[in-house]
Parts: C-alpha cells; structure tokens; sequence
C-alpha cells in the first residue's frame, strides 16, 4: 500500500476550524469601559437626551435603563459615563442650571435697577420651568441621595449661588430706595414657586373647559406681568405708614 493510500481518519484535515482554545489563544480580553463601535456618541449628548426625556418623565421614575432606551444607546454606554443613576441626575441638574444662569446672565447685564433684575428673573423663570417643568423636582430627587458627595456639592453650590444673588438685588434695592429689606431665603422661594406652578396648574382650566382668546405664549406673557406686579408690589419700598391721629 502506497503511503498516500494510508486512511486519514482521526486526523485533523487541512483548513479544519481550530479548537476554542487555539482560536482565542494570545487574544487580549477588552476591559469593562466605553463601548466601541461606529455611532461613537459622547456623555454631552446622552446629557442632553436625557434632559430631554425629564420633560415629560418626573425624575423619581428615571433610570439608567431609562435614559438608554430614551437615547437609543446600549444601557453600558450610560453606565460606563455616569457609573448610576445619581451621577446621571447630577450632570442634567448642572447642564440645566448653567442653561438658566447664563440665559439670565445675557439679559440681567442690561438691568438698570433691582426691580428690573427681579423682573428679568421672574420672566427667564416662567420661560425656563415651562420647558424643563420637573427641574425643582430634579434638586429635589438629588438632596435625597445624601451619600454622593457630587449630589451634595451641587446642591450646596446651587443654593448658595442663589441665596448670594438674590441677596445682592435686594441690598441694591435697598440701597436704592426701590426695595424693602426682605429675607432673600423667602423671596426666592415665593418667586420660584409662583413661576414653576403656572405649567401645572394652568391645565386645570384647560380641564374645566375654561377657553382663553389667545395663545398659550399670550397667556404665560400675561401671567408673568401678573407675577411681576404681585412680587414687585409686595417687595417694593413703601413710605411708612403715618399714625393714625388720636383725640386729646
């Protein structure tokens, strides 16, 4: 028999597909990081998409799974980016506090007494929360996680940003004569909450067949001249009241 006669069975034939083990031999294993592939989309823009969701999903019901399906993305692209869902809500709050700073920075600059900052704020307010209306919400759902170090930082700076600028109008206004020295604490607040109730509380007379002449931006324009004048009025400087004349 001819050496080329002698049967080739149970040996490995040429071209034959390699074991397991010889196929994945001197292969380096990817480490757990950012996902690779063509659509290459950066933490900004799974920040935005995400901001874009809480405009009509309330926070507490977010999730990273969430936020994925909203953007279109695998769920490891927001892990690998926020690690959990705190870090996520930290960095929409941020991005959206210096949307609102700056939006009122560009118009305040302008502003040539107290009253008029005070205005400008209530306006940007009302404009702002219409488009973002869960973002005391936002602040909110972010105090409750007091183990993040992030979470309590931004909270801390947020407040006190807005403490130390509402103080300032009012001591200028003060300074002025145009304002009466109120607590800034309470004037934000009373202001903060006027303006975020509109978007809400707007739709109960949609739902009572109330009908208004006009459109919707119409009636947020005149529901910020109504808030200007309830808060300008009430905070305004007022000469003390004379007493009253007693009979001898």
């Amino acid at each position: 028999m001819d050496k080329q006669d002698v049967p080739t069975r149970g040996k490995k034939k040429a071209g034959a597909p390699r074991k397991k083990a010889e196929r994945t031999a001197g292969k380096v294993t990817r480490a757990i990081g950012r996902p690779t592939g063509k659509r290459r989309i950066g933490k900004e823009l799974l920040i935005e998409q995400t901001a874009e969701l809480l405009r009509t999903l309330p926070p507490e019901k977010l999730s990273l799974s969430v936020a994925a399906r909203h953007a279109r993305v695998h769920l490891t692209l927001f892990k690998y980016y926020f690690q959990d869902r705190t870090r996520l809500l930290v960095d929409v709050a941020r991005m959206l506090s210096k949307e609102f700073g700056d939006s009122v920075a560009a118009v305040e600059s302008d502003a040539t007494s107290a009253p008029d900052r005070l205005a400008i704020r209530i306006d940007a307010m009302v404009d702002f929360l219409m488009a973002n209306p869960f973002y005391h919400r936002l602040m909110v759902e972010i105090i409750g996680d007091e183990t993040d170090p992030l979470a309590a930082e931004l909270i801390n700076v947020w407040m006190s940003k807005t403490l130390e600028i509402y103080r300032s109008i009012i001591a200028a206004g003060v300074a002025e004569g145009t304002l009466r020295p109120v607590d800034p604490y309470f004037t934000f607040l009373a202001i903060m909450g006027l303006c975020e109730k509109y978007l809400q509380a707007s739709k109960l007379f949609d739902r009572d067949g109330v009908e208004w002449d006009e459109s919707s931006a119409d009636t947020a324009a005149r529901y910020k001249g109504f808030v200007r004048s309830l808060i300008l009025e009430g905070l305004g400087a007022v000469p003390a009241a004379a007493p009253p004349n007693r009979k001898q």
